[in-house]
């Protein structure tokens, strides 16, 4: 390298990253195809990729490490639920949204600086305006009242900001899925339980589940070579997924949807019933994520709310 590339280099190193208040830019088909085709798309479908991966055999109660950002970020997550305890639902003859939900909502945009600077180091604050609008978005919508995976998705690209800009580094990695994503999870959840949140862009009973898609898509990773020795058609056995929805964000989500759902299984969910018949969880979960690309990242309905900045930004490559 010579002389003057290095000091290119250095000026490079030097120049801090200019953040951004995230925005729209997605209106229609051809913006979305676009935006598929760049590299910002391809680095996001490759962390998703990799998160799953990392996860692969592993339970969500097994031991990794805990970092002080990730136990932080566990802190706020876990406030932000308590927060749900200390606003009620109204009582209200809505069969979706509860109108407290905007008061919950609220607080969190109130705070969303407060809750960022516990997790976020002093010199990288400059990067919580781009990263708060990602985090408050996970969380639903607090003008419809509702909540899908297009929000889901937006938690995700928070983990992945945080990721890009080495707030969370590679050792953190294996416990954004086990014990920060699990814990959202829970969260959102709550929220969809206690406000009755609509789902958003729901596709009924031949969806997966009305509101979540990730944990689909992690959690087949998880049980793919998993030591309690579940297989695919285990998720039909009520006992089974009483025991082990601590353990496995899969069976999580049958267990949820086991709740919220009446009548037979293949009923209500014959996409899970159909997926359950496969050979392996190592298929299921190369399936899943061949479906989140199709049904979440090709969906203009959803991807028309996705935020671009200078972390995740909207470029078209040359």
């Amino acid at each position: 390298m010579s002389e003057q590339q290095q000091q290119q280099q250095q000026q490079q190193t030097q120049q801090p990253q200019t953040f951004v208040v995230p925005s729209k830019v997605i209106t229609n088909q051809n913006d979305l195809n676009r935006f598929l085709a760049t590299d910002t798309a391809k680095e996001l479908l490759s962390f998703i990729q990799r998160m799953g991966d990392n996860v692969i055999g592993k339970s969500s109660r097994d031991e990794c490490i805990i970092s002080n950002t990730t136990q932080n970020i566990i802190n706020e997550i876990t406030k932000m639920s308590n927060w749900i305890d200390e606003i009620p639902p109204l009582a209200q003859p809505m069969r979706y949204g509860n109108k407290a939900y905007r008061t919950f909502y609220q607080k969190v945009v109130d705070n969303i600086v407060d809750i960022h600077n516990n997790i976020v180091p002093q010199d990288k604050h400059d990067a919580i305006q781009e990263l708060s609008p990602y985090l408050l978005d996970s969380l639903g919508n607090q003008t419809r009242l509702d909540y899908g995976t297009g929000h889901e998705l937006h938690f995700v690209c928070w983990l992945y900001c945080l990721r890009k800009i080495d707030v969370l580094t590679s050792t953190d990695e294996i416990a954004s899925v086990l014990k920060i994503f699990t814990l959202y999870l829970d969260l959102v959840r709550k929220l969809q339980r206690v406000y009755g949140l609509e789902p958003a862009g729901t596709h009924g009973v031949w969806s997966l589940d009305d509101y979540q898609f990730i944990p689909f898509v992690w959690g087949a990773a998880q049980l793919t070579d998993n030591k309690d020795r579940l297989k695919p058609t285990d998720i039909l056995q009520p006992k089974l997924v009483d025991e082990f929805y601590p353990f496995y964000l899969y069976f999580s989500c049958i267990k949820f949807i086991n709740t919220v759902k009446k009548g037979p299984f293949h009923e209500h969910s014959p996409d899970l019933y159909n997926i359950s018949g496969a050979a392996n969880w190592a298929k299921i979960h190369q399936g899943m994520m061949k479906k989140f690309y199709v049904e979440v990242m090709t969906k203009v309905p959803i991807i028309q709310h996705f935020l671009f900045g200078s972390i995740i930004p909207f470029s078209i490559d040359k």
